[in-house]
């Protein structure tokens, strides 16, 4: 994959489209979209992103600017995206990548850091207050979401069984790669098994979630907490969401306690879904080997497969084991 730099010509094409032909663009990241930083005359900034060719189709994009539209009408702190001078949302620019174009995007700068920038890889009591609020935050998401009828022509992905663990899941057939041993393939099989039994027995309906909800897409601005990088928001089960958010943590010793203060700050403001405890290791597991397909595919972001698969292997077993023990 080329360096960030090598797409600032398409960055500057962009910006041109965006009505913003002599703001000079800064680059601030490479991993799945190539993301610059627009600071406009008027004293706005933005962040103009060329998505990952392939992802996402336009049809998809654009319903991504309606979801976010209709959450920030209803007070959430989310991106919102700014139009071409032409009227669309999207606008299509040549790059170096081996496809030659992606779609490129803007959406409004909002002040802040990070979750994760905020508290880095402590999980301690001391950070369990931000996950408590992260509860409360994805809670306000799902009770706008599941009110909300989405306008003709409105499309996103679904991370229903299909989607999760079916032939063709949403990131990869995760069991089936050319990187596992014959033993970690058995292993991946096994879970897959496992969270296909488990997930059909839920009667929760699938809303609209943001799927991506970790500390790093969580924005601390102020005295708000916000959510960016609506990329992966798909039709889902609302647990699935805080299982995305608690991910991280799982592995701690100090988890229970923070899981509990997470899903109390949910509690506060919207009720949890039946059976949550044991929702939430389905879903542990569930993240846990749909990352596994996620990596794979992607090892000019995460290095070699000796520098993560182990790791997930293990937590995909100890996913297994406490899946098995709460489902008993």
């Amino acid at each position: 994959m080329p360096d960030i730099a090598a797409y600032l010509p398409a960055a500057r094409a962009a910006l041109r489209q965006f009505g913003l032909p002599e703001t000079e663009p800064h680059p601030i990241g490479k991993s799945e979209n190539v993301v610059f930083r627009a600071d406009a005359p008027d004293g706005t900034i933005w962040a103009l992103r060329l998505h990952r060719p392939g992802y996402h189709a336009l049809p998809a994009l654009e319903s991504d600017r309606e979801l976010t539209a209709h959450l920030a009408a209803n007070g959430l702190l989310v991106p919102t995206g700014r139009r071409t001078a032409s009227g669309a949302w999207y606008t299509e620019v040549q790059t170096p990548d081996p496809e030659g174009t992606r779609l490129a995007g803007m959406t409004l700068w909002h002040p802040g850091q990070t979750l994760e920038s905020l508290i880095g890889r402590a999980r301690g009591p001391d950070t369990w207050h931000w996950f408590e609020r992260t509860g409360a935050l994805l809670a306000d998401l799902h009770t706008i979401t599941a009110s909300w009828t989405a306008p003709h022509g409105f499309t996103r992905h679904r991370l229903d069984a299909d989607g999760f663990v079916g032939d063709a899941p949403f990131w990869g057939r995760f069991w089936d790669l050319p990187c596992l041993t014959a033993e970690e393939r058995q292993i991946l099989t096994d879970a897959r098994t496992l969270v296909t039994s488990r997930l059909a027995k839920l009667a929760d309906p699938l809303i609209l979630i943001h799927a991506d909800a970790h500390p790093a897409n969580v924005l601390v601005s102020g005295e708000h907490l916000g959510l960016i990088d609506f990329d992966d928001c798909a039709w889902g089960w609302p647990a699935f969401d805080m299982a995305v958010s608690l991910w991280s943590a799982s592995s701690e010793p100090c988890f229970p306690e923070l899981r509990d203060r997470f899903l109390a700050g949910y509690a506060a403001r919207r009720a949890l879904p039946p059976g949550a405890l044991k929702q939430l290791d389905l879903f542990l597991l569930t993240r846990t080997i749909m990352l596994i397909g996620w990596f794979a595919e992607r090892p000019e972001l995460v290095g070699p497969e000796s520098a993560w698969k182990p790791g997930l292997i293990a937590k995909a077993l100890k996913g297994i084991a406490n899946l098995n023990r709460t489902s008993s």
